[in-house]
């Protein structure tokens, strides 16, 4: 499920700092994770893209990753509908960019 469409969204965004530096705007991660039925994680969020990566944000790029993994890990447990659970257990490519921390 996209982040676009996914209700849990509002939850992660005060949790969520992009990294600061030089071509740090162009780092983009893409995590997946599953969630129990009562909206905790069902184990730690996965890194399955990462994107924009240049010779002078390299270094960053791995703080990216931690820090969208620490804010989705704040943000559970989740408050999403229960009677949409099949909708929702399992987030395939949430994105984590400037854009989300603004």
């Amino acid at each position: 499920m996209c982040a676009r469409r996914w209700q849990g969204s509002r939850q992660i965004k005060p949790h969520w700092a992009a990294t600061q530096g030089v071509d740090a705007d162009k780092l983009i991660t893409i995590l997946a994770w599953d969630l129990n039925a009562d909206g905790t994680l069902a184990g730690r969020p996965r890194v399955v893209d990462q994107q924009g990566i240049t010779p002078a944000n390299e270094a960053q790029a791995k703080r990216h990753a931690e820090q969208a993994i620490r804010a989705v890990q704040l943000a559970a447990p989740f408050d999403l509908p229960d009677m949409y659970y099949t909708g929702w257990k399992r987030v395939t490519a949430f994105r984590f960019d400037r854009k989300l921390s603004q």
